[in-house]
């Protein structure tokens, strides 16, 4: 409407933790009326665009049963367990991947962009993840960074390949995006060094 105010409607939480009733935070203001929206778009809203840059954390801070049980889906490939007793599904990264693809896939269309660890393009640990994704998303564009210390990688010329973040997992940027309406399914990989 002219002359109304709309904010932009972007929201600082931990998309992991669930909808709680908002208690009043004497002094905050400005940080009780963020959690009082952001509350209400995890209970009412559908999205049709996830971007971010989530913590790669083997070792999780979101151990909830909820945190937990998300991740259940990326353990089968067409129904049939994967078989492995100790693997990184549980680290934050995927945890976040599976909730953006569970919004996006609720609201029939959108975008999810995500920079992550890039163990999930070849890792055996994510083949379940990987084929959810491909059940989910019709275009798939993928992007690795490589520039993990940890696997000694070497860029095509035989040079130290490093990191663009200075950290030791190799980085990765995921595009998936599905289209209002059903279109013949691209992946794309590409690599930069």
């Amino acid at each position: 409407r002219f002359g109304t105010e709309e904010r932009a409607r972007i929201y600082l939480t931990n998309a992991l933790e669930p909808w709680v009733r908002q208690l009043p935070m004497i002094g905050f203001a400005a940080l009780a009326h963020e959690a009082v929206a952001v509350n209400e778009i995890k209970r009412h809203k559908r999205f049709t665009v996830v971007i971010g840059n989530p913590p790669y954390q083997g070792l999780s801070a979101n151990m909830s049963e909820e945190a937990g049980r998300i991740i259940e889906p990326y353990k089968y490939i067409n129904g049939v367990h994967f078989g492995e007793r100790k693997h990184w599904l549980h680290d934050d990264y995927v945890k976040f991947f599976r909730l953006a693809e569970t919004r996006v896939t609720a609201s029939g269309v959108g975008v999810l962009g995500l920079i992550t660890n890039h163990a999930l393009y070849d890792n055996p640990t994510f083949n379940g993840m990987r084929w959810n994704l491909l059940k989910s998303f019709e275009h798939i564009r993928l992007l690795d960074l490589h520039g993990s210390p940890m696997r000694r990688e070497k860029s095509p010329d035989g040079t130290d390949d490093k990191n663009v973040f200075d950290i030791l997992q190799g980085v990765a940027i995921s595009l998936l995006s599905k289209p209002p309406s059903k279109a013949e399914r691209t992946v794309t990989y590409s690599e930069l060094w």
